[in-house]
């Protein structure tokens, strides 16, 4: 028999009383009466550093142990299946093995939402976005390029670009009715590169057309940016991304700054994945063969690229420090570059695209 501090349920002040288990209850001796209470209404809480342990009852009632020892003492007479559970937690929870475990499995339980869950749910949410949503998004992200000067007017002359703009206009966008539209500009900051906003318009710089050498290269580059536009692969981007955050702001409860940094800027902070990268590699192969078009050409442009950036990071060695004013305006500079050119050729990339170009 534990002597333990008994709250009745109807004062603060507690009583002295003493408790025992008996038949499957808990029989309880304060202030001169005996109150018995069943094993199933016996809710103990956790037990604590400092030994005191408490033990909720009906009606507001209360034990109070000031020995955990006599607690644990009590609830093994009492017996109860359902409190197994929580004791045997209650014993283990402070183990560095338990702590280890659950650690792991709280890893992988995050791991596989963020890899395999999250993948699903965003894609099905963007797949989901009205056009009036992607245009409102595509259209403020393509005027904060220009307001910053990123973008400027193209050069090229207009009779050549309506060459390029009926060569895209006549090829064969495969499984996909999104109403495409070429936009050219010229971006020497920037470099060549071609990009696609998710409403459909495709902006392709001047920089780019001058690197070719065929304009089927230029028609496979496009095609590889419709792919992205095709599975969407921007916005499942911007949402699984938007998911993360909301759920980062939730634990910190922080929710302006995370609605803050939503939005049309979004589409600047997105990169592709490997996976997005091959699905709009091979939209592009498919595009390419369904327009008589050799995906050889893209491959030789990805080279061609490679060579470029080889040549522009030699050049970039030779130059000397910049100032600190300098550094300073091309901090948002290379931002902007290293986001745009967010697929650079690979040998692997380079490789499939050949071989794509041997078979039917």
């Amino acid at each position: 028999m534990a002597q333990i501090d008994f709250y009745d349920g109807k004062s603060a002040l507690p009583q002295s009383a003493k408790v025992y288990a008996s038949n499957g209850s808990l029989i309880i001796h304060a202030n001169g009466s005996t109150i018995s209470v069943a094993s199933t209404a016996v809710n103990p809480t956790l037990s604590t550093p400092n030994g005191r342990r408490f033990i909720n009852l009906p009606n507001n009632m209360a034990l109070e142990f000031h020995d955990n020892a006599d607690a644990e003492h009590v609830l093994d007479a009492l017996n109860a299946k359902h409190l197994k559970p929580m004791r045997w937690f209650d014993k283990n929870y402070r183990s560095w093995s338990f702590i280890g475990s659950a650690l792991g499995i709280f890893i992988t339980l995050v791991a596989g939402l963020y890899f395999f869950v999250l993948p699903v749910v965003a894609n099905h949410i963007a797949m989901s976005l009205p056009a009036n949503t992607l245009n409102h998004m595509s259209e403020a992200s393509l005027k904060q390029l220009e307001d910053a000067g990123y973008l400027k007017p193209s050069k090229l002359t207009p009779a050549r670009q309506a060459q390029l703009l009926t060569q895209f206009n006549a090829l064969q966008k495969p499984d996909t009715n999104i109403p495409f539209k070429l936009h050219f500009y010229s971006a020497p900051d920037v470099g060549p590169n071609a990009f696609a906003l998710p409403s459909g318009d495709v902006v392709l710089l001047d920089e780019l057309v001058n690197l070719t050498t065929t304009d089927d290269q230029t028609m496979g580059v496009l095609s590889h940016e419709l792919g992205h536009v095709a599975h969407r692969h921007t916005m499942r981007g911007i949402v699984q991304n938007g998911i993360v955050s909301f759920a980062v702001a939730a634990w910190l409860g922080d929710y302006g700054n995370t609605l803050l940094n939503l939005g049309a800027s979004a589409l600047f902070s997105q990169k592709y994945s490997r996976d997005f990268e091959r699905e709009a590699d091979h939209y592009a192969i498919k595009m390419m063969k369904q327009n008589k078009m050799s995906p050889a050409a893209l491959a030789d442009l990805f080279v061609i690229m490679e060579q470029y950036g080889k040549d522009e990071a030699a050049k970039t060695a030779k130059k000397s420090e910049p100032s600190q004013a300098k550094e300073s305006s091309d901090f948002n500079l290379h931002q902007i570059t290293d986001l745009l050119q967010s697929h650079p050729p690979t040998p692997e990339r380079i490789a499939t695209l050949r071989a794509a170009a041997t078979t039917p």
